[in-house]
């Protein structure tokens, strides 16, 4: 992973790194973690994948440039063991179509991304978003995320 790219450590909250380089916003605070409270089951789960705000910071990832073969960008997510939470689901807002979720080397599923907005960024290219969203089977304390085309 990415050095830099890595959420610092505190406890009780799940951190997240990167394959690619963060070179534009940051990585941690774009990690939105909601509870599995009671009262929360009947809300929407993809509601935290709402599109940017205009203005808003992005978090732009880049392959590295020692990196000529094209690897794709993974995501590390990972809960303390002693913190008391795991991974039951996980959403993305990106400009990849699909994501892949892996829990170890096994694969868990795939999602496909619906297109829920276009913004321009600071270069005024235009950046098609996808939401992604995948219910885990069970529970876990790390897994990876496969950002796909």
């Amino acid at each position: 992973m990415e050095s830099g790219a890595e959420d610092a450590p505190s406890a009780r909250r799940p951190t997240l790194a990167s394959s690619w380089e963060a070179t534009c916003g940051a990585l941690a605070r774009s990690l939105h973690v909601a509870r599995d409270d009671l009262g929360a089951r009947d809300s929407d789960p993809e509601e935290p994948l709402a599109p940017p705000a205009p203005g808003q910071d992005l978090v732009i990832l880049k392959r590295s440039l020692s990196s000529q073969d094209g690897n794709p960008c993974f995501l590390d997510l990972r809960c303390d063991p002693n913190g008391g939470e795991e991974i039951v689901s996980v959403g993305v807002l990106s400009s990849a179509r699909n994501m892949e979720v892996y829990l170890g080397e096994e694969y868990c599923g795939t999602s496909r991304g619906k297109n829920v907005c276009d913004v321009l960024d600071n270069s005024e290219h235009e950046i098609i978003f996808y939401k992604k969203y995948l219910k885990l089977e069970s529970s876990t304390l790390a897994c990876k995320i496969k950002g796909q085309g």
